[in-house]
C-alpha cells in the first residue's frame, strides 16, 4: 500500500536505519557527510515547514514498512527531483509503486519533468525505466583526500581571478552552458533559457564565474562542509579548466575530503581530475521523465440576453 508520510514513520525509519539506504542521489547528498544526516533532517523539515515543497510517500505491506520516496522542486515547481528513495535495493516492486505514485501526483499538479539520479549498477534502474524514466547522462563522482600538512591545491596562481556570480550573469552563464553541454543533455535539462533556469539542480553551493577578454569562460560551484568539500566546473575552451580546478581546490583548502561530480562527456575535466590525484568512487545514471502538459482549451460561456 502507498500512503502519505506520517510523523510516526520516523520512528520506524530510525529502527531500520541499518537496512534502509537512500539510493536517490542529489548534489547535496552525494558525499558520506551529507548522506548520513540529510535524510532524516529533510523529512523533519518537510513536516515542520510545508512550504519546503517536498512531497513524501511510504510503501507498506501490512504492518511492515517497505520504503519511502520524496520529491522536491528544483529551481521552480515545474521541475521535480527525487531526493529520497529510502528502501532496500531488493524491494523492486516497492520502488515501482512509489515512483508510479509520484508520477501520478506530478501529472495532477502540472509538473513538466521529474529527475532521478541512481547508482549506475543499481537493480532499481530497471524499475525506473519501466515507469518511463529515461537515462540521458552518465556522471562520475571523484574523490581525493588532502594529504596531512599539504594544501589541496598544487599552488598554481589563477591568471584570471574569479568573482561571485551575480543575477546579471545568468544569460552569459546559459551561453557557457550551451557551449559546454551536448545537445543530447540540453534537450532534457533545457534548450531555452527559461527551461534551463527552471531545471537547475539545488545544492550547487557558492557560485563563481571567470572572465577573460570580456567573455565568461568558466563557472565554479563550491560547497564546503565540516570535513568534506565538493566542487563542480564548466569551462570553455578546455585550456581554462586547469586554472579553474586550482581555484576550486584552493577554495576547499580547509576540507580534508574533496569530491567532484563530473559528467562523462567532459573528457578534459575527467583527465585533469586524475592528474590531480582524484580517483573515481561512484558512477551514476541521470534519468528524467517528461510528463505530458495538459493544454488549456478556451471555454465559451453563454451571454444572457
Amino acid at each position: 500500500m502507498i500512503r502519505s508520510f506520517l510523523p510516526t514513520d520516523l520512528i520506524v525509519i530510525l529502527f531500520q536505519r541499518g537496512s534502509l539506504s537512500n539510493v536517490a542521489k542529489t548534489r547535496d547528498n552525494l558525499t558520506e557527510e551529507g548522506a548520513r544526516f540529510l535524510s532524516l533532517a529533510a523529512l523533519l523539515i518537510q513536516r515542520l515547514n510545508p512550504r519546503d515543497g517536498r512531497c513524501t510517500w511510504v510503501c507498506t505491506e501490512g504492518l511492515r514498512f517497505c520504503g519511502l520516496a520524496s520529491v522536491r522542486s528544483r529551481s521552480l515547481f515545474s521541475a521535480w527531483e527525487v531526493d529520497h528513495l529510502l528502501l532496500r535495493e531488493q524491494e523492486v516492486s516497492c520502488c515501482s509503486s512509489l515512483l508510479e505514485r509520484l508520477v501520478v501526483k506530478a501529472g495532477e499538479l502540472g509538473v513538466e519533468r521529474i529527475f532521478l539520479r541512481l547508482p549506475a549498477d543499481s537493480p532499481l534502474l530497471a524499475a525506473a525505466k519501466d515507469i518511463g524514466f529515461a537515462p540521458y547522462m552518465t556522471e562520475y563522482l571523484h574523490f581525493r583526500e588532502r594529504r596531512e600538512g599539504k594544501a589541496a591545491s598544487d599552488g598554481t596562481s589563477a591568471l584570471f581571478p574569479p568573482r561571485r556570480k551575480q543575477v546579471g550573469d545568468d544569460y552569459r552563464l546559459f551561453d557557457l552552458y550551451q557551449k559546454c553541454v551536448p545537445v543530447s543533455v540540453r534537450r532534457v535539462e533545457g534548450m531555452t533559457f527559461k527551461e534551463w533556469q527552471d531545471t537547475r539542480e539545488r545544492g550547487v553551493g557558492t557560485e563563481w564565474v571567470f572572465e577573460k577578454g570580456g567573455s565568461l569562460v568558466g563557472w565554479l560551484g563550491v560547497k564546503a562542509g565540516r570535513h568534506a568539500g565538493q566542487f563542480e566546473i564548466m569551462a570553455v575552451p578546455e585550456g581554462e579548466l586547469q586554472q579553474i580546478i586550482e581555484c576550486g581546490l584552493m577554495s576547499l583548502d580547509v576540507c580534508r575530503y574533496l569530491y567532484c561530480l563530473a559528467p562523462e562527456f567532459d573528457e578534459g575535466l575527467l583527465r585533469l581530475l586524475e592528474e590531480r590525484g582524484f580517483s573515481q568512487v561512484a558512477k551514476y545514471s541521470a534519468l528524467a521523465k517528461e510528463l505530458a502538459i495538459r493544454e488549456r482549451q478556451p471555454g465559451l460561456i453563454p451571454v444572457s440576453a
